[in-house]
């Protein structure tokens, strides 16, 4: 997707081990943070409209760990990450918030409140439908917290098994496809992160009518074609975005240390950080790589 030569990781907690003269008494060096893995400064006119993907003060999609910005500012999968706008860019944790738990915050768990949180602060009624597949983790984020944050009818579908039986240890009424059907019912929200064209033409004709769907699917075209004339004729409201990393890493740290919603089921592997690099390897829905000195 990128071409190679750049560091890796972008979602991450950190301990702060120094700061800069100016953020003494701001930021406590030996406490735990989470970082937003999009840079953004925090004062331009983007940054105080609650858009800092859109940072003005940066490059475009300037990030760590990703294409030609993680040759600026590092990777995550790093002993140590300079971090810059730290005022904006942190993020304090509770000492009870368990680090493992909270490693995806920045992006997986933010995507959950991109597809469903922000909709269902509106609307707790909504019938929902999560479509699981590539993106697998971010599937099962939006799955749960549609499950825990809404009041309707919530359902996960994935072609996968073994993140259908982790759905379903999880309380989440769930099915497995071996293929996705033309349409799998109506719904008031369709939230996809299949990452195929089936499962989206799925998802978009199980819409009820002026009903929502959002995607966490990156498709590297311009030219991608939708049912137009049938949400035409029953009305749709399409939602395609990169994450609000920083806004949204708020509202879901709060559901975390409030106890309401609980991600760290659906970590499925932990390595040390010295094993890295065999663990990067290894197939998971989830991976977390741990420094010795975070606990």
């Amino acid at each position: 997707l990128f071409r190679p030569g750049f560091p890796i990781g972008h979602e991450f907690v950190g301990l702060v081990e120094k700061v800069s003269d100016d953020l003494k008494g701001t930021i406590n060096v030996g406490n735990r943070y989470a970082v937003s893995f999009q840079i953004s400064c925090g004062i331009c006119p983007s940054c105080l409209e609650s858009d800092s993907k859109s940072c003005n003060s940066l490059p475009p999609v300037s990030s760590f760990g990703m294409g030609p910005s993680g040759e600026k500012f590092g990777g995550a999968l790093s002993e140590k990450v300079l971090v810059p706008y730290a005022k904006q860019m942190l993020l304090p944790l509770k000492d009870s918030t368990d680090s493992v738990s909270v490693a995806s915050l920045s992006d997986n768990i933010a995507e959950s409140w991109k597809l469903a949180g922000q909709f269902l602060e509106k609307n707790k009624n909504l019938k929902t439908l999560v479509i699981g597949g590539f993106a697998s983790s971010i599937g099962l984020y939006t799955a749960l917290l549609a499950k825990v944050y809404g009041s309707g009818d919530v359902c996960y579908v994935d072609t996968d098994r073994n993140r259908i039986d982790m759905a379903t240890k999880l309380g989440i009424p769930s099915e497995y496809l071996e293929s996705f059907p033309k349409n799998f019912g109506k719904f008031d929200l369709v939230c996809e992160a299949c990452g195929i064209k089936e499962g989206w033409d799925m998802g978009l004709r199980s819409l009820k009518p002026n009903g929502i769907f959002s995607s966490a699917s990156i498709f590297w075209s311009n030219r991608w074609e939708i049912p137009y004339l049938e949400l035409y004729n029953g009305g749709a409201h399409i939602h395609i975005t990169r994450v609000d990393s920083r806004e949204y890493m708020e509202k879901m740290l709060a559901l975390i240390e409030s106890g309401l919603y609980d991600p760290g089921p659906i970590v499925t592997q932990v390595a040390n950080f010295s094993d890295a690099k065999e663990a990067w390897m290894t197939p998971s829905t989830k991976l977390v790589v741990v420094s010795e000195n975070l606990s």
